[in-house]
């Protein structure tokens, strides 16, 4: 009987995509029934790469822009977290952890992505008796080499970076009383946040969807964390393409990508002024991807304005990216070979962008909300006319290129499950 798994990935597009790559290994590699749940926005992505969608509540597009902390924080702004902030995000996340248990309620196996996953699916497995891993895109787990990546770029040394893990680790805190409700409503004994956290420090598998090449493996991470290389997402037949932008790839040079993913910013249009103005200057034409940004080319003939275009077939026919250095876009630009301008802004993204600086496929990062049309321009031109750029970029390409992340982590998720099941493997 073929195992039933149910992957958890609530969260922006970037912590859902990578999960139809690694439930496509899945599949091939163990014959599982695979489940993702996830928002109503990915279901058709979901549904379309040939998996089974289980409905996950909230949207996080929408939860931003109706948060005044959450997008003053998307933002750049500064704003004290007060009271009622606190409670906003404790209730945007009311209903998800009970939602995840319907999802996961048929599943010999749970595999928990992304910070909420992380957060509410152990207490869920816990619930279900059911062993379960979780599957992170950037470093979660406590090192000395680095501060975690999302206090930025930054190291305090290693004593310091490892204090800075702790402290970040008791943030969840935050979220106490609302996972005193859930393991409540699961009918589970009461539990400290420190211990549940300690336990699965010790003892719980994770999964690290990333190259060693970009983050080699602490020397300090225990062997029940692995760096197994990306998983990269299911692609089901041919690209469909925007209509125009074929003819427009074909009309000129290789364009410059410019996109800020899933970053519901609130001044889009002020950032398409800076980006429209810097490929002017700069000379280079540019494919302007929407996004949460709601960025726009204008009617300027040599700027074509995309939604949803497979990362995979549209970024090796680019001359460079500019982007905001999320995990998933990052891993793509290196997957394509082009180098990157990077504009970082809150959580991991100045993480990642440091990383291309060190890799030498992008120059120096600058911050999203400091950059300048004139900058930029500076920063285009330098990553498309400098050849070294390029070349740093396709040797990475060449080394992921020769990695298969997705069958390394099936190896790992084949052993789970034949694990004993207990709160351990919770």
């Amino acid at each position: 009987m073929s195992p039933r798994i149910t992957i958890l990935a609530f969260g922006t597009r970037g912590d859902v995509a990578p999960m139809t790559g690694l439930a496509a290994g899945l599949r091939g590699h163990l014959g599982a029934t695979v489940a993702i749940a996830a928002q109503q926005p990915y279901e058709q992505m979901i549904t379309d790469a040939g998996f089974d969608f289980r409905l996950l509540p909230r949207d996080t597009e929408a939860d931003t822009h109706a948060s005044p902390y959450g997008q003053a924080m998307v933002d750049g702004r500064k704003l004290k977290p007060s009271k009622e902030a606190i409670v906003g995000m404790r209730e945007d996340l009311v209903g998800v952890g009970e939602a995840m248990a319907q999802a996961a309620d048929d599943a010999d196996l749970v595999l928990c992505g992304g910070p909420v996953g992380m957060l509410l699916g152990s207490h869920v497995a816990e619930a279900l008796g059911r062993p379960s891993a979780a599957l992170v895109f950037q470093p979660s787990y406590v090192t000395g080499d680095f501060a975690p990546p999302a206090l930025g770029a930054r190291s305090y040394g290693r004593l310091g970076n490892r204090s800075a893990w702790r402290l970040a680790g008791a943030g969840e805190k935050l979220f106490a009383p609302l996972i005193d409700d859930l393991r409540g409503t699961f009918g589970l004994p009461s539990e400290s946040l420190r211990g549940h956290r300690r336990r699965l420090e010790r003892e719980r598998t994770q999964l690290c969807g990333f190259s060693t090449r970009v983050v080699p493996k602490p020397a300090d991470w225990p062997d029940h964390v692995h760096v197994t290389g990306y998983w990269w997402p299911a692609v089901q037949g041919g690209p469909e393409a925007p209509a125009g932008l074929v003819r427009f790839l074909a009309d000129g040079p290789p364009p410059v990508y410019i996109g800020l993913g899933s970053t519901a910013i609130s001044d889009g249009a002020g950032i398409s002024e800076i980006v429209r103005e810097a490929l002017r200057s700069s000379g280079q034409r540019g494919v302007i991807h929407r996004g949460w940004a709601h960025l726009d080319g204008g009617d300027d003939e040599t700027l074509f304005t995309i939604g949803e275009v497979e990362h995979s077939w549209l970024l090796p026919q680019m001359a460079a990216a500019v982007h905001h250095c999320g995990a998933g876009t990052t891993a793509a630009t290196l997957r394509a070979g082009i180098p990157s301008v990077a504009l970082p802004g809150i959580m991991d993204q100045p993480f990642w962008a440091q990383r291309l600086h060190r890799l030498g496929c992008a120059p120096a990062p600058v911050s999203r909300t400091s950059v300048t049309a004139s900058v930029l321009a500076e920063l285009i031109s330098s990553a498309v006319g400098d050849e070294q750029y390029r070349r740093s970029t396709l040797t990475v390409a060449d080394e992921l290129a020769s990695e298969d992340g997705t069958t390394a982590a099936c190896r790992i998720i084949e052993t789970l499950l034949s694990a004993p099941t207990s709160s351990t493997h919770a």
